[in-house]
């Protein structure tokens, strides 16, 4: 299990308010230690991410989602942050995802993970400074 999954797991359990899905609060993570500048292609690194995590594999089969169904996934996660006012989606399709938090998005992780959490999640995925 990525660190990600664990911190997006334990960071929903201690705090259930926030309404939002494991995957959700992973794709977050990934957009605050990846922002978009990072000229990385979001859709393929954030389906790879996905890929690792127990949370969409099947116990005993590993992931037996197709690429199509993960990027759908994304996109719906991704609508899911915009309607609660947490990213901006400027484009999204099945070839490429332009996505940036706004403020609130990364008010929220700043508020619900602590910063020594945050710098190991950002080690293992993220290049933010």
């Amino acid at each position: 299990m990525p660190i990600v999954e664990l911190v997006a797991k334990r960071t929903l359990q201690s705090n259930p308010d926030l309404g939002l899905e494991v995957v959700d609060l992973i794709v977050l993570l990934w957009l605050y230690s990846n922002p978009y500048d990072s000229k990385r292609r979001q859709l393929s690194s954030m389906r790879t991410v996905l890929k690792m995590c127990e949370t969409l594999q099947t116990p005993g089969k590993g992931i037996e989602l197709t690429d199509d169904e993960i990027t759908q996934i994304v996109l719906a996660s991704l609508e899911n942050l915009k309607g609660k006012g947490l990213v901006y989606v400027r484009s999204a399709g099945v070839h490429f995802i332009k996505a940036t938090m706004t403020r609130s998005g990364i008010d929220l992780i700043e508020r619900s993970i602590t910063t020594p959490v945050l710098k190991r999640v950002t080690a293992e995925f993220g290049d933010n400074p």
